[in-house]
């Protein structure tokens, strides 16, 4: 009981140092639960940047350094955050009582996922052993980030998942694989939170509440919430990079640019895809607005560069080998990689009807969308469905039906909330224009 304490009061804390970083952020208001939503995902990369930075300048990452990680995220936040906020912006009108249905099931899911973490023992899949619980543990042991001890492939990954566990560690002082899965979990309450926020600023609530139900509520978000592996985090900030993007592009300006790069840096400093993915959405917005110094630009890549160069750095001191073996293969039987990745995603047993459901929606509405806003939406949602592909192209296990298997869930997991959000949009603009033009009632006049 004592471990779940401690680790219930470290996602607390983190909640608290990242709570200033996420007004800062939003540059508005937020309701409370949104807000501590969105300090959950800036604290958590935050702190574990902090982390990477004590092991930079040569101090040991300790129980002492990490609270000063702890302490300095906060202090800075304090130092760079308004006093003041304007008010929150417009939101889509609409009934919130044909929300609750959607709000109900997307609950019940996150609650069901809550209850496994307590519920499951400790975590035992493949990948958290040899790399995230694996290197979580080398911080406990070692005091230290180049992991020069470990024989695993994985040194080159980002560290922003197996710092946060190696902080839970080093806090409580030994090793408990079953108490990290809290702060795994949530990371998909979070995304839920922010996802819903977001939303309502282009969608009436009935709508945003379904776009964040049918994302939740699939097996395969909800296992993830306990499987002690980093693709729901990336999920999370992948999520608010391209919606924070699509927002940004709506707003003429540089609002939501910021949060759009604070996202995306921290998807790039969790696991490799990341950064290709949020370069795809920052591409995106490029050619959307037909310029490349657009206003906002300097930010979104000022935040990038804020979580991507110092670990980059890092390796480079200590040197770890990026593995290019990882990558040497080139394959490009592009029929065999498509075929395999949809019957992958097809697996009711991962997505139940999800793949099919957003992929009938968004291609029977694309009349509709296209002709509004959303089209920019769609811009920074669906190339990425086919730039993820590229994973199988250049991969030493490339060309394997197993390895597709073994990753398409996790890589689709990282894009699965945005492009549920362009599904439900996309019904609801076609669903608006096709009620607005159904021929009007016309009463019979009775006869004498």
């Amino acid at each position: 009981m004592t471990d779940w304490l401690l680790c219930a009061g470290v996602c607390v804390l983190l909640v608290v140092v990242g709570w200033r970083w996420a007004a800062l952020l939003a540059e508005t208001r937020m309701p409370f639960l949104v807000r501590a939503c969105l300090a959950y995902l800036a604290g958590t990369a935050l702190m574990t940047l902090g982390m990477l930075l004590v092991a930079l300048i040569g101090l040991p990452v300790d129980r002492l350094t990490v609270v000063a990680a702890f302490a300095g995220v906060w202090a800075a936040g304090r130092g760079v955050a308004h006093a003041g906020h304007p008010a929150p912006p417009a939101t889509v009108p609409g009934s919130g009582r044909l929300a609750l249905p959607a709000a109900l099931a997307a609950a019940a899911a996150l609650g069901f996922g809550l209850v496994q973490v307590v519920r499951l023992g400790g975590v035992d899949s493949i990948d958290f052993v040899k790399a995230w619980g694996l290197k979580g543990t080398y911080v406990l042991v070692h005091h230290d980030l180049d992991f020069a001890g470990l024989a695993a492939p994985h040194r080159f990954y980002p560290l922003e998942v197996s710092n946060l566990n190696g902080a839970q560690y080093v806090l409580l002082g030994h090793v408990n694989d079953t108490v990290v899965r809290l702060p795994m979990a949530l990371f998909g309450v979070s995304l839920a939170g922010c996802m819903w926020w977001l939303c309502r600023r282009f969608l009436p609530p009935a709508a945003a509440a379904t776009a964040v139900a049918l994302a939740v509520c699939t097996p395969e978000f909800t296992t993830s919430m306990t499987s002690g592996l980093a693709d729901l985090t990336v999920a999370a900030y992948v999520t608010l990079a391209a919606l924070a993007a699509y927002l940004w592009l709506l707003d003429g300006g540089r609002g939501y640019a910021g949060l759009s790069g604070f996202a995306a840096g921290a998807a790039a400093w969790t696991k490799l895809e990341g950064a290709p993915t949020c370069l795809a959405i920052l591409v995106a917005v490029l050619i959307a607005r037909r310029a490349l110094r657009t206003p906002g630009v300097g930010v979104w890549l000022g935040w990038f560069a804020v979580f991507v160069i110092p670990w980059q750095v890092f390796q480079r001191i200590h040197g770890i080998p990026p593995t290019r073996s990882h990558f040497a293969r080139v394959y490009l039987e592009f029929p065999w990689i498509i075929h395999h990745v949809t019957s992958t995603l097809s697996q009711t047993a991962h997505w139940g009807v999800f793949w099919p459901l957003v992929s009938a929606l968004i291609a029977a509405t694309a009349p509709f969308w296209w002709r509004t806003d959303h089209r920019l939406l769609a811009a920074v949602t669906l190339p990425n469905l086919a730039l993820t592909l590229g994973a199988y192209v250049t991969h030493y296990r490339a060309g394997i039906e197993g390895s597709v298997e073994a990753t398409a869930h996790r890589l689709y997991l990282h894009l699965a909330p945005s492009v549920a959000v362009m599904a439900i949009a996309g019904a609801t603009v076609a669903f608006a224009e096709l009620r607005a033009n159904r021929p009007a009632r016309v009463n019979p006049v009775p006869q004498d």
